[in-house]
C-alpha cells in the first residue's frame, strides 16, 4: 500500500472521529438548551449537528473509496511482487543453467581439443618412435666403435705421420661429439614422444575417498627422499601445514600424487636455480585449508619465481622455460587437466625472484557419474 494512501486514510478516519465527537457534544448541548429554553442556541446546534453528519457521510464515502483503491493497489502490489519473485527465481535458474552450459561447453571444447591432439598424435607416435630408437641404438653403437678405433690408434703416432695422426684424433673427437649430440637429442625426442603418449591417456577415472593429510605428507616424503642431495646441498626447509582433523576427499590418488609430485619438483628446481646464484634460506611449503565444501592445497616456494610476461602461457602444452634436455612442457598442462577432471581450479601467484604459489581447489565430494 502506498504511503500517500495510508496518510489520506488515517486523516479521513481522524476527521470522522472528530466529527463523531463534535456530534455527540452538539447533541448533548442541544438537549441541555431545550430544557433551559435556549431556542436560538438549540436551533444552531441542530444545524451544526446536521452539518457534522453530512460532512461525516462525505468523509466516510471518501474513506470507503480510498480503502477500496488502497486494497486494489495492495493486491496489485502483491501480484507484482509474486511476479517479480517468479521472474527472479526463473532468472536465477536461467543463470545457473547458463553457467552449467558454459561449463559443459568448456568441457566439450577441451575434450575436442584433446581428441584432435590424440588423432593427430596417435598416427605419428610409432612412426617417430621406431626411427628414433634406431637412431639412438646406432648412435650408441657408433660411439662404442669410435672408442675402439681410438684405442686402436693409440701409440700409432710412431707409424703415422704426426700431421695425419693429429688430424685423425681430431676427426674422431669431432665424430664422437656429434654422435653424443645425436644420442642426447634422440633421448630427448623419445621423452617428448612419451609425454605425448601421456597426453593421449584418458584422464577420466574412478574416484575413491582418501585422507588428504596423508596424501600430501606421503608425496612430500617422496620428494624429500628423491631430492635428498639437493635438499642437503641448499639446506632447503620443507614445511607441511596439515588440517587439524582427518578429512577424506574423493579423488584419483594416482593422478593427484602425480600432480603434487610435479609441482614440488618444479619448486625444488626453482629453489636450486636461485640458490646457485645467491645465498638465502630456501623453503618449500605445502599447506592445506578447508573452504566450506572444498579443499585448497597450496604449494609454495621462495625460488626464482615466474616472469609476468609468461604467466598466461605456463599451462599451455609444450611451453617450458627449462632447457629441452630437462623438460618438455607437458607437466603443468597435465596438472591443469587433472585438476579440471576433479572439478577444481588451479591458480598461480608469483613474483619474480621472490616466490611462487600454486593453489589447487577441488570439491570434497565429486560427481561420481561424471568421473566414474
Amino acid at each position: 500500500m502506498a504511503d500517500f494512501n495510508i496518510k489520506e486514510i488515517q486523516s479521513l478516519k481522524l476527521k470522522i472521529q472528530v466529527l463523531e465527537q463534535l456530534t455527540v457534544v452538539g447533541l448533548v448541548t442541544a438537549v441541555i438548551g431545550f430544557y433551559h429554553d435556549w431556542s436560538t442556541l438549540y436551533v444552531f446546534l441542530l444545524i451544526a449537528v446536521c452539518g457534522f453528519q453530512i460532512a461525516k457521510w462525505r468523509f466516510k464515502k471518501s474513506l470507503k473509496q480510498k480503502e477500496y483503491l488502497a486494497k486494489m493497489v495492495e493486491e496489485r502490489t502483491i501480484e507484482l511482487r509474486v511476479q517479480r519473485d517468479k521472474v527472479m527465481k526463473e532468472s536465477k535458474e536461467l543463470s545457473i543453467a547458463m553457467e552449467a552450459l558454459a561449463k559443459a561447453q568448456d568441457e566439450l571444447v577441451r575434450n575436442e581439443r584433446m581428441a584432435t591432439v590424440g588423432n593427430l598424435t596417435k598416427g605419428l607416435l610409432d612412426r617417430i618412435l621406431n626411427p628414433v630408437n634406431y637412431i639412438n641404438n646406432f648412435a650408441e653403437l657408433s660411439i662404442n666403435l669410435l672408442k675402439q678405433i681410438e684405442q686402436n690408434i693409440t701409440g700409432e703416432d710412431t707409424v703415422m705421420s704426426k700431421e695425419n695422426y693429429e688430424d685423425t684424433v681430431e676427426i674422431l673427437a669431432m665424430i664422437s661429439g656429434n654422435l653424443n649430440k645425436i644420442a642426447e637429442h634422440g633421448v630427448n625426442t623419445v621423452r617428448i614422444v612419451k609425454d605425448m603418449e601421456e597426453l593421449l591417456k584418458d584422464l577420466k577415472w574412478h574416484m575413491v575417498p582418501a585422507d588428504i593429510n596423508n596424501l600430501c605428507k606421503v608425496n612430500l616424503d617422496i620428494i624429500a627422499k628423491q631430492f635428498e642431495n639437493e635438499i642437503k646441498q641448499h639446506n632447503i626447509k620443507l614445511n607441511f601445514s596439515r588440517l587439524t582433523l582427518s578429512l577424506m576427499i574423493e579423488m584419483n590418488i594416482e593422478q593427484m600424487s602425480k600432480l603434487l609430485i610435479h609441482l614440488m619438483k618444479n619448486s625444488i628446481y626453482a629453489i636450486g636455480r636461485k640458490a646457485a646464484r645467491e645465498s638465502y634460506e630456501p623453503q618449500l611449503s605445502v599447506e592445506l585449508e578447508k573452504l566450506n565444501s572444498s579443499i585448497c592445497i597450496k604449494v609454495r616456494d621462495n625460488g626464482i619465481g615466474i616472469e609476468d610476461n609468461i604467466k598466461d602461457k605456463i599451462f599451455e602444452p609444450f611451453f617450458t622455460t627449462k632447457p629441452t634436455a630437462e623438460a618438455t612442457g607437458i607437466g603443468l598442462y597435465l596438472c591443469r587437466e587433472i585438476v579440471l577432471n576433479h572439478s577444481g581450479v588451479i591458480k598461480v601467484e608469483s613474483e619474480k625472484n621472490k616466490y611462487t604459489e600454486v593453489s589447487i581447489t577441488i570439491p570434497i565430494h565429486q560427481n561420481t557419474e561424471d568421473n566414474g
